[in-house]
């Protein structure tokens, strides 16, 4: 004997929420099952295109807006530590972290992209990622040891703008005199360190105490200054050497009138014939380097070089 519940549905109306009467299952009423499916079929597309193409249109994310710049421990020598990071912590707590790494360019160590709505501010979606007076404070963890830089040096214009960057430069330690220069590199020059100042030239090599610090020299030796120096040509290209510190990235720049000065690509002998084009050389250790600069057919010579250390 034939079940009659099994010849009997009852269909929920999803859309409006409710049931619909019992419907016998015949042909008649199949077919009707069918249209009816059809037609919440095509009702649930044109609300799901709907609200897909809603989604999409609002608020849509700005670029991010990116900090860089060069991490330095209290000697002057940029951070290389495969733990070491930087994070940049507002004043509710939210953080934004990024690791530091050897070489990302010339002169820089980490880069910390900050989003437009990383809640850094109270409003989502504003013009800036974070406000220039917006308090903040950025920490340097090595080792699992947190580090208050002593000074933020750089570019604070474009701070926080989308799709803009900021360079930040960051130096760990003590500065008790709060001259910009760490206690520990100043008592190698006075025990005094008040009588250490930024500015001052104090073994009278032509380098001030905060060039001598950046470059990795000492400032209490005359001898010890930071020197280019031209040792010939090779077939019209000028050959140059200096003392390359660790760490220390290395830029040459060229110029007609000591006023306008223009990035000049060299090679290293040193590295054999295949010796590549470079524009720039990071040092890895303490070491003579002898260069060469490379000259179009197209350019003539530069009358004047330096060096860009960072």
């Amino acid at each position: 004997m034939d079940n009659p519940a099994a010849n009997r549905v009852v269909l929920i109306d999803c859309i409006n929420r409710q049931s619909l009467p019992v419907m016998k299952i015949n042909q008649k009423n199949i077919a009707a099952m069918r249209f009816y499916k059809m037609k919440s079929t095509l009702f649930l597309v044109v609300i799901s295109l709907f609200v897909m193409n809603a989604t999409v249109s609002a608020f849509p994310p700005a670029p991010h807006h990116l900090f860089y710049g060069m991490v330095r421990d209290e000697f002057g020598s940029p951070i290389n530590a495969p733990t070491a990071g930087v994070i940049l912590e507002a004043s509710s707590g939210k953080q934004i972290r990024t690791q530091i790494i050897a070489g990302l360019e010339p002169g820089v160590n980490y880069r910390l992209a900050v989003p437009m709505d990383a809640g850094l501010t109270t409003d989502l979606y504003k013009a800036t990622a974070m406000r220039p007076t917006m308090p903040f404070q950025i920490k340097v963890v090595i080792n699992g040891v947190t580090n208050l830089p002593i000074e933020l040096k750089g570019r604070f214009a474009a701070m926080g703008l989308p799709s803009r960057r900021t360079l930040m430069d960051l130096t760990l330690g003590q500065d008790t005199d709060e001259d910009g220069l760490p206690d520990a590199w100043e008592r190698m020059i006075n025990p005094d360190i008040t009588k250490v100042k930024s500015g001052d030239d104090s073994d009278k090599d032509g380098l001030s105490n905060s060039q001598e610090y950046l470059a990795g020299t000492y400032a209490f030796d005359a001898q010890d200054g930071f020197t280019l120096t031209i040792t010939g040509l090779n077939e019209g290209r000028p050959k140059m050497k200096f003392l390359a510190i660790s760490g220390r990235t290395y830029t040459l720049l060229g110029s007609e009138d000591l006023e306008n000065w223009t990035t000049k690509t060299f090679r290293i002998p040193s590295e054999g014939a295949a010796a590549s084009t470079r524009s720039s050389f990071q040092a890895g250790e303490v070491v003579p380097i002898e260069l060469e600069a490379t000259v179009e057919t197209t350019e003539s010579v530069s009358k004047f070089y330096k060096l860009l250390v960072q």
